[in-house]
């Protein structure tokens, strides 16, 4: 579902909203109470369709609002994109339940029907001797996949610790040379009255020795520094080895998913066997606790798809703060984090905000008619640095939705404006303006006279 246009949208003691919004990146931008009201005001009118919204296609049903407008919380819409992306197998493994729970009637076979009943048995006959080989294969790769894994995670956080001290010392040199440059600064201003630098008092006689040494330090703290510069140059990009072991994770994985079919279509045949044999199959038999183990396998295969991709964008968003993200029962958590001594709730912004643009992503990359999105308090509660960084993932989400609403109370748009396509200010500055504003946005055209 994508907004066109507001039709008289009442937010709290907004005035009526109308406008047109169009596709892209999309903003509504005022103050934080009035951004926070019209972000409630839209997600609530179109849960209830009460005509003050504009739809271009189908309103979606609850599950998509859930990924829409994170209209059930952030659990129920990561929820929504395991549904999407399990679906398919999961309405398999539903179907074969269904089979294990019919009784076959003891009768007389109809003609010809025994003899395709043995035939069938017959091509079935290695089936279970073939499901033990799959399942053995498949532990075998989670093992080579979990060391490969730990491999990357390792790789990655030495990257990302020595990129950080190479910042770090950097900025300690630049410090330093700032410093010494005051004090240059000041003795050339003061003269033989200058103060020294250690004990205060004049320099007098010895303002030119002073100067020297302040000189020759200032200039080793810049040539120190320039390394320094060079060397975190360098480790902005990810270090040779790394990449190679992030292909091979890649690959590992893709042999993995291989695999994991193999042993569904291995299980499929085991059930095809018993149910040909006429086997009554009780709740806590092998075959059902297999079903039953296949299911949870799919769910959390999904789960863990969409917490990767929430894990590179948290990465991305907050410059390696965050590295990757697991499940607990409270939701998603933050992991490998450089707090770097600043308060946590911005990484709990940024973990919220990268899982609700994977569980889109792949939602929709799992056949989701899924083509919009709204965000708002997930974007406003970023420290500003990971603000501006998420709003080129919201960009990218635009173009592949087709429209994300961005409804904020921050200086965004003003910062990057050239990644949105409309925005519009909430409340007119006077009776005579419209309640929605529109706001210069959008790349320029440069006109170059002869």
């Amino acid at each position: 579902m994508r907004i066109v246009a507001l039709r008289k949208l009442r937010a709290a003691d907004l005035p009526p909203l109308e406008g047109e919004l169009g596709s892209g990146l999309v903003a509504l931008v005022g103050s934080p109470e009035d951004s926070a009201e019209a972000r409630r005001a839209l997600v609530w009118a179109v849960a209830t369709e009460e005509g003050t919204v504009e739809v271009e296609s189908p309103r979606h049903g609850a599950a998509l609002e859930r990924l829409w407008g994170a209209t059930g919380g952030l659990a129920e819409a990561v929820g929504a994109a395991v549904g999407w992306i399990a679906g398919p197998a999961l309405a398999r493994v539903e179907a074969a339940r269904a089979a294990l729970g019919r009784i076959r009637a003891e009768r007389p076979p109809a003609d010809g029907a025994g003899d395709r009943v043995e035939e069938a048995l017959r091509r079935l006959e290695g089936a279970p001797e073939q499901l033990r080989v799959e399942e053995r294969a498949v532990n075998e790769l989670r093992g080579e996949w979990a060391e490969v894994t730990g491999d990357v995670e390792q790789a990655t956080m030495e990257w990302l610790r020595e990129r950080q001290d190479a910042e770090t010392t950097l900025q300690a040199y630049r410090d330093r040379a700032r410093e010494l440059k005051q004090r240059l600064a000041q003795i050339e201003s003061g003269g033989p009255d200058a103060p020294c630098p250690t004990c205060g008092r004049p320099l007098a006689d010895h303002l030119s020795d002073v100067r020297i040494q302040l000189r020759e330090e200032w200039e080793s703290v810049v040539q120190d520094g320039s390394w320094w510069k060079r060397r975190r140059e360098q480790l902005e990009d990810k270090p040779e080895q790394l990449r190679a072991l992030e292909g091979r994770a890649l690959r590992m994985h893709a042999v993995m998913e291989g695999a994991a079919e193999r042993l569904e279509v291995a299980r499929a045949r085991v059930l095809e066997r018993e149910t040909l044999r006429g086997v009554a199959t009780p709740p806590d038999s092998p075959a059902a606790r297999a079903l039953e183990r296949l299911a949870e396998e799919l769910r959390g295969a999904a789960l863990a798809a969409v917490l990767r991709d929430a894990a590179r964008i948290a990465e991305r968003v907050t410059a390696g703060r965050v590295l990757w993200i697991r499940w607990s029962d409270e939701g998603p958590v933050a992991e490998g984090v450089f707090h770097g001594g600043a308060p946590a709730a911005r990484d709990g912004a940024a973990v919220d905000l990268a899982c609700r643009v994977a569980a889109a992503r792949l939602a929709r990359a799992a056949g989701a008619p899924l083509d919009g999105m709204v965000i708002g308090e997930a974007l406003d509660a970023l420290d500003p640095e990971d603000r501006l960084r998420s709003a080129d993932v919201l960009a990218e989400l635009a173009q592949l939705l087709g429209q994300v609403i961005v409804v904020t109370g921050t200086d965004l748009v003003e910062l990057r404006p050239e990644l949105f396509t409309r925005a519009l200010a909430l409340r007119g500055g006077s009776r005579a303006e419209p309640p929605l504003r529109p706001l210069s946005v959008g790349m320029a055209t440069l006109a170059l006279s002869a």
